[in-house]
């Protein structure tokens, strides 16, 4: 199934540095990998050794492991990493390593840098031999179907032509806190979240008219109140000239929350929390577009610790965490609401100056940033003093790369620092020929 989801990373390394998810990674059911562009396996969690029986240093870095489809059809698939394809629910069959064949469902995301070139693949199997084999014994009795349909773990509906429940599998009370009798006769629309409920009875009429299994993503309301993420495949049926509509549902909300975090991390700083530099260009052409539109002004302020190196010095890599985080925070307070900070590499950060801007504005910007930075930033009982050298450079609907705005900005700050440090200067005239 085609998407036009991107994650945008720089590469595979700074996804398996990620140990915020080490809980999500160590404890789902689920085999999570990830694939390098040539078919080689990278890095794989437990659940992929305990589902497929291989030892993740078995096949990190073969190019053709035995659990992926054959040479032929990797070529294929490969091809469709690389245009963007994301791949969900694909019914397959892989055999383990003791040489039992198991049916799983399969999901695969690329992963593309700022540039369009795929740096890996997310997949992710579940094991679902017993639920298949639970599918061929259905087909040979509906007191069997029923049966299955009674214990599974998804969400099973059956809407009549209105779109009340005539039906609900008893797995509606441990997903949505709803007994089966409490679903039966409601209104779908009851159930789901006041906003996907337009976009569930598009898809429903989508299932109508094209009378095949479709598939959406939306939230179902809890009884507690929370939303949940869930993945319905669903198909219209007409049966004794009753019109129904069956729907399948599982919940998808840890990976709906593994895939959030997965593209908070590509695109902001871990330390502080900001914005990266692969999210302040794209952030700042948005910027320079919408200035351009609107004929107003807008700016980026370029800025960096004086002297950081020593302060790093003299109270370590933790003291100097520390006020790279304070120094954020006190950035951010002297922005407006609409203005953007980013850091783009240890001490260098960078202000985007949203539209309506001027020279005034980001003076007045400038001195709040200078008066914060005059109250000390406490670490470990020391009163640490910093300062800070600002660059400004401003665009004003001219023909101008972003590239060239952050070049000016630059040129700006290293003004100030070979004047003296802690004071800022603006792009102008005096740059042109620099």
């Amino acid at each position: 199934m085609n998407s036009n989801k991107r994650y945008i990373v720089s590469d595979h390394k700074e996804i398996t540095s990620i140990d915020e998810l080490e809980i999500i990674w160590n404890n789902t059911n689920d085999a999570i990998f990830l694939i390098a562009p040539d078919g080689a396996l990278l890095k794989a969690n437990p659940a992929f050794e305990e589902i497929l029986g291989y030892s993740t240093e078995e096949l990190i870095g073969n190019p053709h492991p035995p659990i992926l489809p054959t040479l032929q059809k990797q070529k294929g698939f490969l091809e469709r990493m690389k245009k963007g394809e994301i791949i969900k629910y694909h019914e397959a069959q892989r055999v383990t390593k003791e040489g039992k064949v198991i049916d799983i469902v399969s999901s695969y995301c690329p992963v593309h840098n700022h540039n369009g070139e795929l740096v890996c693949t997310v997949g992710m199997y579940k094991d679902v031999t017993k639920q298949i084999e639970a599918q061929r014994k259905l087909r040979e009795s509906e007191e069997k179907y029923r049966f299955i349909a009674n214990h599974t773990s998804d969400l099973i509906m059956i809407l009549d032509n209105q779109k009340s429940i005539t039906y609900v599998s008893p797995s509606s009370e441990p997903l949505l806190g709803y007994s089966s009798v409490e679903c039966l006769d409601k209104h779908i629309s009851v159930f789901i979240s006041e906003h996907d409920i337009l976009s569930f009875m598009n898809w429903g009429e989508q299932l109508e008219k094209t009378n095949t299994v479709l598939e959406t993503e939306l939230r179902y309301k809890h009884a507690s109140g929370c939303l949940i993420w869930m993945e319905l495949r669903g198909s219209y049926v007409v049966d004794e000239d009753k019109k129904r509509t069956i729907i399948v549902s599982r919940d998808i909300s840890e990976r709906k929350k593994y895939e959030e975090e997965l593209r908070n991390i590509a695109f902001h700083d871990s330390l502080t929390g900001l914005p990266n530099r692969y999210y302040f260009n794209e952030l700042l052409k948005d910027e320079m577009r919408k200035s351009k539109v609107h004929s107003m002004e807008m700016a980026i302020m370029y800025l960096d610790i004086d002297s950081f190196k020593q302060v790093n010095d003299t109270f370590g890599h933790a003291g100097g965490d520390a006020i790279l985080i304070e120094f954020s925070k006190r950035i951010q307070k002297s922005i407006r609401n609409k203005d953007i900070v980013c850091r783009l590499s240890g001490d260098e950060f960078v202000i985007i100056v949203s539209i309506p801007s001027d020279e005034e504005v980001v003076r007045n910007i400038a001195s709040q940033i200078q008066a914060e930075l005059k109250q000390p930033i406490v670490f470990e009982h020391h009163q640490i003093y910093i300062t800070a050298s600002i660059g400004i450079s401003i665009y004003n609907e001219e023909e101008l790369s972003s590239e060239e705005l952050i070049k000016r900005a630059d040129h700006a700050l290293y003004e100030v620092k070979e004047n003296g440090k802690n004071d800022v200067t603006f792009w102008g005239d005096s740059f042109v020929n620099k």
